[in-house]
């Protein structure tokens, strides 16, 4: 009998298997964070899952979560990899031992006793555990995800060990080709030439030809030949391959990209890849969306009803030019629906990401335009690969919740570019009025960072092809409610949130407050030379609370609090009974900003702040832990940024890592929620190959 145990997915009892089965998938699919997920809640039916561990540990390391990962693999590591110590200090004692074989004497009995107990220490031990090959090359792929995030040789050494292992378990060619790659990296061209050698014997004359082959295992096949060609320099075979592989049809963009990633290891270790093969293997296109909604009554002619088959047919064709294969949007009735239907009519995957309440959103968004389009709706989020709230309070007329979302939205699909190694392009149905509700197009048009990105469907231009769909009254434009002022919302803005607490203050005795004043002095001067400050700031006791406008300076401000506890913790070592360490949570949303009726001062208030709160308690000591809101912003932020730095000609240094860490149930029962480790980004270590640090990747 199969073990069973209560999923979390659904509520549906999974074996071991379908658990580990279900993450695979979605690795496979690069829902790496929907893998990492899936992965958690399997490990807590199954915690001795060494591969549930395994793809764990991948999906985090592919999203830049590289220590979370190792943590996550350590058992794997203690049962798969057991330490050589004991069985080198038994070398070295035996050697000792033999040689003072014949002398009598107290040395020679202590070597005799050094000896003994050497044996004991590897008395049942094996120097190499046994594992199958897609545990090896599981826990290869993290390493390797490692060692080009630090630089680190040991990583890359243990990476090609498994690699090697992989191989040599299961024979499998996708293993070969990795394990050349990686002795490549090391330096050993031969190893790496004798390997590309024995899986190009293996595929040549097989690679996509078996019947029946699912697409994406004859174009992973046709792949894995084209890299074995090219560790072997045959350039003019390796193109020929990735020809046949690129007119695979439905291969998939996660292989594709897969393949991509190995090209640039290839790249990396100084393997020559001829210009039509970057041109054959690229990225997937990821299409940001943004359009009108349906006129409502009395509005408009901006987007009439009767203009819907001609938007539809022109979203339909500038997804056709772009290839688009993953797509973030809205879902208000009208041009946004049209652009969910059609990528749901590619094959395309679609992420929702709504801006407030549902409900609320229906009642705005869709219902006016009849119950046709609320089907629609409903029938789009259904089928959403994923649906994201950028808050899941009421609307309250607060039209700025709208540009939140389009926050949120502008960073996910970045955040989720980086892993695919590709550029998001913003898609915009709009009737060229600069004019424009708070949210809506024209605002998304002049938040995006990137013009040679931007792809606009002209209503206006529809309209005059179609004058007859016009309608009978009279045009006019929607208000202006643009600008700073629209952001206030009436005492509702978007804010970012810090809550930050001090663990270790609990166990201060009387005699340490005064000391403990001075440690909150000496964190005010290390934040004092920051030059953007927070627009609020208090503290109870430990705790601190801060609000600033931009997520950008938050996070500067988190990360500067946090060295100087460091800081502070150095200069008082004498003074006080122990280190102090700083648990830091931040989050970005919309709050109510209003004077204090009873201290007189600005003050903030709402669900967002008990959310930012609940937050702090379960951040682990010493780290800052960030809402996928917060670094959903912080991304849009950032991105902003590189491309003014680029339009100037000047490098763009990347300043904050964010790392995935999970969905985590906040404190107090107040819900769950996705959250990222946030710390400074380091600089490319030696080691790591230029192409690493680089914004843009280096094929694609």
């Amino acid at each position: 009998m199969a073990d069973t145990a209560n999923g979390a997915l659904g509520g549906v009892q999974r074996t071991r298997e379908e658990w580990e089965q279900a993450a695979r998938a979605l690795l496979d699919e690069g829902q790496n964070f929907l893998a990492h997920d899936t992965c958690r809640e399997g490990l807590r039916a199954y915690p001795d899952s060494h591969k549930l561990a395994v793809f764990g540990a991948i999906a985090l390391s592919q999203t830049g979560a590289v220590d979370e990962a190792r943590r996550l693999l350590k058992p794997v590591l203690d049962a798969l990899l057991v330490d050589a110590g004991p069985f080198l200090r038994l070398e070295e004692c035996l050697k000792k031992a033999v040689g003072l074989a014949g002398q009598a004497g107290p040395d020679s009995l202590a070597a005799m006793v050094e000896l003994a107990e050497s044996l004991e220490t590897v008395r049942g031990r094996k120097l190499g555990a046994t594992a199958d090959a897609e545990t090896y090359t599981a826990l290869a792929r993290v390493f390797r995800e490692s060692w080009m995030s630090t630089g680190d040789c040991h990583d890359l050494d243990l990476c090609a060990e498994l690699q090697l292992r992989a191989f040599h378990t299961a024979r499998n060619p996708r293993d070969g080709v990795d394990a050349a790659t990686m002795a490549l990296l090391r330096g050993d061209r031969n190893a790496a030439r004798d390997l590309a050698r024995q899986v190009e014997d293996k595929l040549r004359d097989q690679a996509g030809q078996e019947p029946g082959q699912p697409a994406y295992m004859r174009y992973r096949d046709l792949a894995t030949l084209g890299l074995a060609q090219l560790l072997l320099d045959e350039g003019e075979a390796a193109t020929a391959t990735f020809r046949r592989a690129a007119a695979v049809d439905g291969a998939g963009y996660p292989v594709e990209v897969n393949t991509l990633k190995k090209l640039e290891l290839l790249l990396r270790g100084g393997v020559a890849v001829p210009a039509e093969i970057a041109d054959l293997v690229r990225p997937p296109a990821v299409v940001v969306f943004t359009g009108h909604s349906l006129d409502a009554p009395g509005e408009g002619p901006h987007f009439p009803p009767a203009l819907e088959a001609a938007v539809r047919a022109e979203i339909a064709r500038t997804l056709d030019e772009i290839d688009a294969r993953i797509g973030y949007s809205s879902a208000a009735c009208g041009s946004d629906l049209l652009f969910i239907e059609a990528m749901l009519e590619r094959g395309a995957e679609v992420n929702v990401v709504l801006p407030f309440a549902l409900d609320d959103f229906i009642a705005a968004n869709v219902r006016y335009a009849g119950p046709r389009w609320e089907m629609r709706f409903r029938n789009a989020l259904k089928l959403a690969s994923t649906v994201t709230y950028a808050t899941e309070e009421r609307y309250l007329g607060h039209d700025m919740l709208y540009r939140f979302a389009n926050q949120c939205l502008h960073g996910l699909a970045t955040l989720r570019s980086g892993f695919l190694r590709a550029n998001p392009t913003l898609l915009a149905v709009w009737d060229m009025m600069p004019g424009s509700l708070v949210g809506g197009a024209a605002d998304f048009i002049d938040q995006w960072e990137d013009i040679s990105r931007l792809r606009i469907i002209d209503l206006d231009g529809l309209l005059q092809q179609h004058p007859d769909l016009a309608g009978d009254g009279p045009a006019f434009a929607l208000p202006d409610l643009g600008g700073d002022a629209a952001d206030e919302g009436e005492g509702r803005v978007i804010r970012s949130l810090l809550f930050c607490d001090i663990a270790g203050y609990s166990k201060l005795k009387e005699e340490h407050v005064p000391v403990f004043l001075d440690f909150l002095a000496e964190l005010r001067r290390g934040l004092s030379r920051l030059d953007a400050q927070p627009v609020a700031i208090n503290t109870w006791g430990d705790a601190i609370f801060a609000v600033m406008p931009r997520a950008g300076d938050m996070a500067e401000f988190a990360l500067t609090l946090q060295e100087a506890v460091e800081r502070a913790d150095a200069a008082l070592a004498d003074r006080l009974p122990y280190p102090l360490s700083l648990r830091i949570s931040l989050h970005a949303g919309p709050v109510f900003e209003a004077v204090d009726p009873i201290c007189g001062r600005q003050n903030y208030y709402g669900s967002h702040i008990n959310r930012a709160a609940r937050l702090e308690p379960v951040t682990v000591i010493g780290h800052v832990y960030a809402t996928q809101q917060f670094v959903a912003v912080l991304t849009a932020e950032q991105s902003a940024l590189r491309s003014e730095a680029a339009s100037r000609g000047e490098a763009f240094v990347e300043r904050y890592v964010s790392e995935y860490v999970g969905v985590l149930s906040l404190a107090k029962d107040f819900g769950r929620q996705t959250v990222y480790h946030l710390r400074r980004a380091a600089p490319p270590p030696d080691g790591v190959p230029a192409a690493a640090a680089q914004d843009e990747p280096a094929l694609g």
